[in-house]
């Protein structure tokens, strides 16, 4: 079973990336996104929403499901989220390698990191914000670009993949 993790800051391309995948995809993008469907409101409003009243816990908690779900039925999958720290992929995959070994499954991951211009990133997001009505604070994207780590075989993954 092959589970596909993406590495790379907010609009690097990593969603547009997991679309072309013949993978289920793993992120908690589509529960805030399913929220602010069901409401009637925005992304960035929804994504506000659940984060102050700590609603993202439990769409983090349906990502962890389903995430196990997949492994337990060989489902490949790709996870969707920024993953930009090497601590926290460490712990990602080693959950990863947990759920594999209770369920007795065998799992090759593989890592897809995106190293994209930050212009270019501004640029993804400005057409984003216009076609998708979907935002996120300058602040937090600069956040994201300070704290990329190129991510290494020595994390845990099984082969790693750069994306221009």
């Amino acid at each position: 079973m092959l589970i596909t993790i993406l590495v790379g800051s907010s609009g690097s391309g990593k969603s547009t990336h997991a679309k072309t995948l013949n993978q289920v995809i793993c992120s908690t993008d589509k529960y805030v996104e399913e929220q602010a469907n069901t409401l009637g409101i925005s992304y960035d409003n929804s994504f506000n929403m659940s984060q102050s009243s700590g609603i993202f816990k439990k769409f983090t908690k349906y990502f962890y499901d389903e995430i196990e779900y997949c492994i337990k039925n060989n489902i490949d999958f790709v996870i969707d989220r920024t993953n930009l720290g090497s601590e926290i992929r460490c712990s990602l995959i080693l959950k990863l390698r947990k759920m594999a070994k209770i369920y007795g499954k065998k799992i090759t991951i593989k890592g897809v990191y995106f190293i994209i211009p930050e212009n270019v990133i501004w640029q993804r997001l400005e057409h984003r914000k216009v076609i998708e009505n979907k935002s996120i604070p300058s602040m937090l994207i600069l956040e994201q670009i300070e704290k990329y780590e190129m991510p290494t075989i020595e994390e845990g993954f099984d082969y790693l993949i750069k994306k221009p």
